[in-house]
């Protein structure tokens, strides 16, 4: 055991904060790229820049869903690193990473969506690939939060245990509603957007405080 925590020593979290801020930052300037600067054939088969720019809505909408939900990431992350985070290691550092690579892959999905949905054809696939980029930032959330609260290594001793199982409980909500809105875009895409939009007003709700054990004196 000795010799695991010699490997695995505990570090400040100022680094991985400062990391993790540079992948939302990068990830949510991506999704506007996805927005295409028309050139002259392309305005001349839409009828005009009015009409081209029109017809660009899905693209416009989804890009602006894409940056509130990664903007949301950011805000709870901010809030977990700033309220419950109290320390990092190894393994949560490479946990960390691979949750912001799911949040980089954000900017495909969201463009996938403005780019089909509105096509009979592809509209089934388009939600799919949508709701599941929203989906896999979800299980490494609870990943990050089950590893720092095991034994409370990199939070404070203080949260109560309550606290701890009403994240968990949240986390659980989430990646029930993320994995049926995802079986129903395979159907009914627009029951699964329904269901997005729902966990989408969730979201914008604030995090929970901390709360801490009254006889460990917090």
């Amino acid at each position: 055991m000795d010799k695991i925590k010699k490997k695995n020593p505990l570090m400040n979290k100022d680094r991985l904060e400062m990391f993790s801020d540079g992948v939302f930052a990068i990830a949510i300037t991506l999704l506007v790229l996805e927005i295409k600067i028309p050139n002259h054939e392309d305005l001349h088969k839409a009828g005009g820049l009015y009409q081209y720019l029109f017809h660009l809505w899905p693209s416009f909408l989804s890009y602006a869903l894409g940056f509130i939900f990664i903007g949301i990431y950011w805000s709870n992350h901010h809030h977990l690193f700033n309220y419950v985070i109290k320390k990092t290691d190894h393994v949560f550092n490479l946990i960390n990473v691979i949750f912001l690579m799911t949040i980089a892959f954000m900017p495909f999905s969201t463009a996938i969506l403005g780019e089909y949905v509105m096509e009979k054809e592809y509209m089934n696939a388009a939600v799919t690939t949508y709701c599941i980029g929203l989906f896999f930032p979800v299980p490494m959330v609870g990943i990050m939060f089950l590893y720092a609260f095991h034994k409370k290594k990199l939070i404070d001793p203080k949260l109560s245990n309550a606290f701890i199982r009403k994240q968990i409980l949240k986390l659980s909500g989430g990646l029930v509603t993320s994995l049926t809105a995802i079986a129903f875009s395979f159907s009914y895409p627009i029951v699964s957007i329904c269901i997005t939009g729902f966990s989408f007003l969730l979201y914008l709700m604030p995090p929970d405080m901390p709360e801490y054990d009254e006889e460990a004196g917090g």
